[in-house]
């Protein structure tokens, strides 16, 4: 059972309609994604698929006796995009074709 989120108007409590609820849900997410906590647990569910991706593919290139070493560069680069000082501009390397 969800919680009845209340207002006052004129003093009356009065419950908040679902647009206000709605609304009240896109204010509190855009408040924590302006944390940079936050912001930097984003970055890092976003890179999870991606490191994934890089480990089977130099697993591989590995096992095939190919060359994996630009997979392994660019695993490194999404292990470092975390060290960035600028959360909200973060550019993602390209993967190796």
């Amino acid at each position: 059972m969800s919680e009845i989120i209340y207002k006052s108007v004129d003093g009356v409590k009065i419950p908040l309609s679902e647009e206000e609820l709605a609304q009240r849900e896109i204010d509190i997410k855009r408040e924590i994604d302006n944390i940079p906590m936050f912001k930097l647990e984003a970055l890092r569910n976003d890179r999870i698929p991606l490191l994934k991706e890089a480990d089977y593919k130099i697993n591989t290139l590995v096992d095939n006796d190919e060359d994996a070493s630009a997979w392994r560069k660019y695993r490194q680069e999404l292990r470092d995009i975390t060290n960035t000082s600028d959360l909200d501009n973060v550019t993602f390397p390209a993967k190796p074709s």
